[in-house]
């Protein structure tokens, strides 16, 4: 979907899903919320059909938001589901109460604001503007960075041990009465008898997967999931997206892409791939 779909679709999920715990008795806006209700399938990445009709304009999605937000302190601060008494009787939202539906919507936010963050990284760094009140990046991107275009281990990145982890049984979800949200998938119970295995010390750095990079860890396919082998070939993706090629074609020499900022590469960070 284009970026627009996204600014409309977290405050549709309020009005859809309190419709249906019956806090609400009708849409805000009947056609937003049928035209921003489903998103694109995560594993399908060619589903663009909807793409093609003509979408609401920046302006008119911002006063559906502010029309959304309206409604919602609205109902936070007048449904008698949430009446407790002046304090006499508190009110414990759980999954039996049709509030729920408001914490399924904090949490299905949080997600959006992660995922459209990484949708304005894929963006075209012409077409970003940096927020005025966006906070600076790390500290160690201010550093000196590393002029190496073959970063080597142990002075551009740190070395990555692995590490030794004894396999143990482990009890997967939690109970319905769980004190906080939680998506379907979070529930039931499940014992798991995992065997010893080893794990890096850290995450892998850029400079530890330049080196998969650089030895065409992304033309052989033995070393993808059948699903990721697709996803490559369909993104024709050579190397992590975030990385910005500053060389000649097959010199491996790299930038970093941020949100809103094309910095010098940084082989110590963490890689970031999609």
């Amino acid at each position: 979907h284009p970026q627009i779909f996204y600014y409309g679709h977290t405050p549709c999920l309020y009005v859809n899903k309190l419709r249906v715990a019956g806090v609400l008795d009708k849409p805000v806006n009947a056609y937003f919320e049928s035209i921003f209700e489903v998103g694109v399938d995560e594993m399908l990445w060619d589903d663009m059909h909807k793409n093609d009709m003509v979408w609401p304009t920046v302006r008119e999605v911002y006063e559906y938001r502010k029309d959304v937000y309206d409604t919602v302190v609205n109902a936070i601060m007048n449904h008698p589901s949430l009446d407790d008494k002046n304090g006499t009787e508190p009110v414990m939202v759980n999954q039996n109460h049709p509030m729920w539906a408001l914490f399924m919507g904090f949490e299905h936010e949080r997600i959006h604001l992660e995922t459209s963050s990484v949708l304005f990284r894929e963006t075209p760094i012409e077409l970003v503007q940096k927020p005025e009140n966006w906070p600076h990046l790390h500290p160690s991107a201010a550093e000196l960075p590393t002029k190496s275009t073959r970063p080597v281990e142990g002075v551009d990145y740190p070395s990555n041990n692995m590490l030794a982890v004894k396999g143990k049984t482990i009890q997967l979800g939690k109970p319905l009465d769980f004190p906080s949200y939680g998506w379907d998938n979070e529930y039931g119970e499940r014992t798991v008898s995992v065997p010893d295995f080893m794990a890096s010390e850290h995450m892998v750095t850029n400079g530890e997967f330049w080196q998969f990079v650089a030895d065409g860890g992304y033309r052989k396919k033995e070393f993808w999931c059948d699903d990721g082998w697709v996803w490559r070939k369909h993104r024709n993706i050579k190397w992590p997206f975030f990385w910005t090629p500053v060389g000649p074609q097959g010199s491996h020499e790299y930038g970093l892409r941020t949100i809103f900022q094309e910095i010098p590469m940084r082989w110590d960070w963490p890689v970031d791939v999609t």
